[in-house]
């Protein structure tokens, strides 16, 4: 896949950005291929499709976008080489799926941190300005962090009801990465397959169920092949919206301001609105009818507790991993420290609880 992008890519690549380097006169017609695994329907999306059409507005008309959802156009494994070479100028990945392209922002999709997206963006935010080894990691790539998306608590859509760590042991669920790890510790067999085709999985039995956020369940129509949402508390899955980098620092200073001020817009809208999405899906599962209609389980505290001491500890093994790419144990501790903080704001907003 790499070839084929590079190979398609080159020329449209060095036109774009020769067109924006040009001058006034050819940045009053910048247009910016996006590509995203995920669907319109998704409330993470719905953040980003709110931030093109605001740049659009507040360039009178000088950015304009051309969406590629829903893997139309690359896969989710690919947007971000897709970004990188240049086939598309931006678009959404969510980091799980690069582990060993991106090993410290993998850091953030670590298993039992806080389900809030307020903390975890915030936390994310305020981390990375403070340890330039992120953006580092992303200029190898060609391509630059513009926002970030937490997805809200990552629980399981399950065909039966799962209350306790030992009900987990032969459970086939759909997992990935670090999040698979803490289901292989209590005994779950975690089957890798592609977003996308989850569904089919579920429908077939390939899997008894698998990871999932409350405010996609319904969206992406998992509810029609599972019966139960489990809100387990495993953490996060973090979205970056990347933009090429050639791309970015062609662009006018003026279009630059725009784009990075209406993106923090659009993530704090994202943010205030997802508690309360949490708690209106969760609502509208409960009142489907038929076999769209799930129950909500809230996995035990103290069954969490066993699962977090049956697993690894994940952030010592991370920071072993990594500690030739960073400090790495600063990172750790700053990074808690930034989750406590972020909480007890949080808390007063009332942005914290999104099981």
């Amino acid at each position: 896949m790499k070839c084929t992008l590079r190979t398609l890519t080159a020329g449209i690549a060095a036109a774009t950005v020769a067109a924006v380097l040009a001058g006034p006169v050819a940045a009053q017609d910048i247009l910016v291929r996006y590509a995203s695994p995920s669907a319109a329907s998704d409330p993470t999306q719905e953040a980003t499709i709110w931030f093109t059409e605001e740049v659009t507005k507040r360039t009178d008309g000088r950015v304009k976008f051309e969406m590629y959802l829903g893997n139309s156009l690359v896969r989710d494994q690919d947007v971000m080489v897709a970004i990188g070479d240049g086939l598309v100028e931006m678009g959404k990945i969510y980091t799980v799926s690069y582990p060993g392209q991106l090993p410290l922002w993998n850091m953030f999709n670590l298993p039992f941190t806080s389900p809030s997206p307020y903390v975890a963006m915030n936390t994310i935010h305020e981390l990375v300005d403070q340890f330039q080894a992120f953006d580092e990691e992303l200029a190898k790539l060609n391509v630059r962090a513009l926002g970030v998306i937490a997805t809200g608590g990552t629980g399981i859509v399950a065909k039966q009801p799962i209350k306790t760590v030992a009900e987990l042991n032969g459970f086939k669920v759909r997992a990935r990465g670090v999040q698979a790890a803490a289901f292989s510790a209590v005994g779950a067999a975690p089957v890798s397959i592609p977003w996308n085709d989850v569904y089919e999985a579920l429908s077939k039995g390939v899997v008894d169920g698998s990871t999932n956020y409350i405010i996609t369940t319904r969206p992406i129509r998992h509810n029609e092949v599972s019966d139960y949402y489990i809100a387990a508390g495993l953490g996060q899955a973090i979205q970056l919206e990347l933009v090429n980098r050639d791309f970015w620092n062609a662009l006018p200073d003026d279009i630059k301001s725009i784009m990075t001020e209406t993106m923090a817009e659009a993530e704090q809208r994202y943010a205030e609105r997802a508690s309360k999405l949490a708690i209106e899906e969760r609502e509208a599962l409960a009142r489907e009818a038929g076999p769209g209609r799930m129950e909500y389980i809230a996995f035990p505290a103290e069954e969490r507790q066993k699962w977090i001491e049956a697993s690894p500890d994940f952030f010592a093994e991370w920071a072993a991993a990594n500690a030739g790419a960073a400090d790495t144990a600063a990172i750790v501790e700053t990074y808690k420290a930034l989750e406590a903080k972020y909480t007890e704001k949080g808390k007063e907003l009332g942005l914290v609880d999104m099981w």
